[in-house]
């Protein structure tokens, strides 16, 4: 079985504070900003907390819609802003742009896995680490559309993931973000991977990396031997930084059984 390991989520670049782990790995996940038209009508004021009380909103002094963009950091305006919900794990739904991930995603077979890691901050300090926090099982070929599609093709296509982030952005722009020319001067494919059960959001994160050095991140010694990265080398697995793709064949009870693994 082949698992992919894809590193999505708030963190450093777009969410203040970066989300936090507790001692028992207990977590919010906190999706990103949406940065363009969408019918998404969650938001972050919207998305109740698993295991506190109130709304994402309240965890949070500041989003950032885009890389390039400014910080949004008016109570009302962060729990008005739409969320760019990708992974959709409520619907098993996950879309993506990145061509090294794409690369790795579009030849998914079903039964397949793929399983979101994040950072989060650690339970007693502000420390980072890299954590999954949830994953889908593969449920149908995945959808690739290209940015030469005609548009009628890509509609008919989207018809079957009304729940993706992605489908949401075609629908109040009429084109994918990531193929729109007003929008970017390099249009890029878009991959996405419908699941099924078993998945979801896990109850209790699992720690990921063990080290750090400067701004990057490496995958524990333990996980390295369960689920023998193909990206594994003397210095170990790298989990960025800007967080890579990490593809795996593992059998699904060593996977399952990573999932048991506590913080």
């Amino acid at each position: 079985m082949t698992v992919v390991l894809c590193g999505v989520g708030g963190d450093t670049g777009n969410v203040r504070p970066v989300p936090q782990v507790d001692a028992d790995g207990r977590f919010e996940y906190v999706p990103i900003p949406e940065k363009g038209p969408t019918t998404e009508t969650s938001t972050y004021g919207s998305l109740p907390q698993r295991y506190g009380d109130g709304s994402l909103a309240d965890l949070l002094a500041g989003v950032r819609p885009g890389s390039d963009g400014g910080w949004l950091t008016d109570p009302d305006t962060v729990a008005a802003h739409p969320v760019h919900h990708d992974p959709n794990l409520d619907a098993l739904t996950y879309g993506e742009h990145r061509p090294a991930y794409v690369s790795r995603l579009r030849g998914l077979d079903p039964g397949d896995v793929v399983a979101f890691y994040t950072g989060l901050r650690g339970p007693d300090s502000d420390e980072k680490h890299r954590y999954l926090f949830g994953y889908l099982t593969v449920g149908a070929e995945p959808t690739v559309l290209d940015p030469e599609m005609d548009p009628g093709a890509k509609r008919r296509a989207l018809e079957t993931h009304p729940q993706n982030a992605h489908t949401r952005r075609f629908q109040a722009a009429g084109d994918l973000y990531y193929h729109d020319e007003s929008v970017t001067d390099r249009p890029e494919t878009v991959v996405i991977v419908d699941g099924c059960e078993p998945g979801g959001l896990l109850d209790r994160a699992v720690r990921l990396s063990d080290r750090r050095q400067g701004p990057n991140y490496y995958m524990a010694s333990e996980l390295v031997e369960r689920l023998t990265p193909e990206s594994a080398g003397e210095g170990g697995v790298h989990l960025g930084g800007i967080k890579p793709a990490i593809r795996a064949e593992v059998s699904r009870q060593r996977f399952l059984d990573v999932l048991d693994r506590r913080p």
